[in-house]
């Protein structure tokens, strides 16, 4: 980060500057290193104004540059952010793509022969239920193929169109009857005449079923979930939002929750995929992901996690029907 050394000491460097000036200046003159002419007082008064006027525009000049300078790093810094976050996922991609096939084929061969073998076996007996559990850790390690080869794929190409109302709708028909069973109170607040977005809508089902289970687990006890969608700059992109009233996400953990594989759910309930899919589809079509989350400190205090998506509307391209 030689840019940042150098901006800092450049910045340093400046300030030295202008405090000398601000300083240095009037004591040299109140000494006698500027001598008050003929009409003493008139002239010390009007030299008074100019330098005060002088220091106060290059305050507000300096305070200008290094504003511009703050934001160009910041920017460059946010960019640095998302190669990396790039690189990282497309590395990952081909390893665990090359792990989930390796592991497909011996357990299609386990469940296989499970199948033939419950068959056979007696229903009440001993040999039934240990098939059964094989079965079932089997099935869960298949799930966990299947969501590393969807890891695996999520760069697939993002062209075409999608009516994103309608996969939220047709999607919490599906589930919102298990959220409400949970203690879950749901509610939907889609735009009207929305654009439609970019994708197909498995990709965007996986989106919005990801987000969803992250919401749902976060509430194990019941509480409130709104997803709503919105036109954006002008009808340029279109927001996409989700909110409940979980327990939240720890400080600490916000800047990791879309690294492959980082999860803070308890053993056993998930291995840290959804979201790092999540943001790497976004990313394939131009999107962004931002989480914003209250962790509750008092009884009377709010808390719960937002995730906001940003998707640029496709140019030129129709109104979601």
């Amino acid at each position: 980060m030689k840019f940042t050394f150098k901006l800092e000491a450049l910045h340093n460097l400046f300030w030295r500057i202008y405090v000398v000036i601000a300083i240095i200046v009037p004591v040299a003159f109140l000494l006698g290193f500027f001598k008050p002419q003929q009409e003493g007082w008139l002239w010390f008064i009007l030299f008074g104004g100019g330098y005060i006027l002088f220091i106060f525009f290059l305050f507000f000049y300096l305070q200008s540059v290094f504003s511009q300078e703050n934001i160009s790093k910041m920017a460059e810094i946010s960019s640095i952010a998302e190669d990396l976050q790039a690189e990282k996922l497309a590395s990952l991609e081909t390893l665990v793509a090359g792990i989930a096939h390796e592991l497909n084929n011996p357990l299609s061969i386990i469940l296989g022969f499970t199948s033939l073998l419950l068959e056979k076996a007696d229903p009440g007996s001993r040999a039934y239920k240990d098939l059964k559990a094989i079965e079932r850790q089997s099935l869960n390690c298949r799930q966990i193929v299947e969501n590393l080869l969807s890891f695996s794929r999520i760069r697939e190409d993002p062209r075409g169109l999608v009516d994103i109302n309608q996969v939220i709708d047709r999607l919490m028909m599906v589930v919102g009857p298990g959220l409400s069973g949970q203690g879950i109170h749901w509610e939907c607040s889609l735009a009207d005449e929305l654009p439609s977005g970019p994708g197909n809508p498995q990709k965007w089902q996986q989106i919005i079923l990801n987000l969803v289970n992250n919401a749902k687990e976060a509430m194990p006890s019941g509480g409130h979930l709104k997803i709503w969608t919105a036109r954006q700059n002008q009808g340029k992109s279109i927001e996409i939002g989700f909110q409940d009233s979980g327990r939240g996400i720890a400080g600490p953990d916000i800047g990791r929750i879309f690294d492959p594989f980082f999860t803070t759910k308890k053993e056993g309930r998930g291995i840290g995929l959804g979201l790092s899919i999540t943001y790497g589809i976004l990313s394939t079509m131009g999107g962004t992901i931002t989480c914003h989350s209250k962790i509750k400190d008092a009884p009377d205090q709010p808390q719960g996690t937002t995730f906001l998506i940003t998707i640029p509307v496709p140019e030129g391209h129709p109104l979601a029907a």
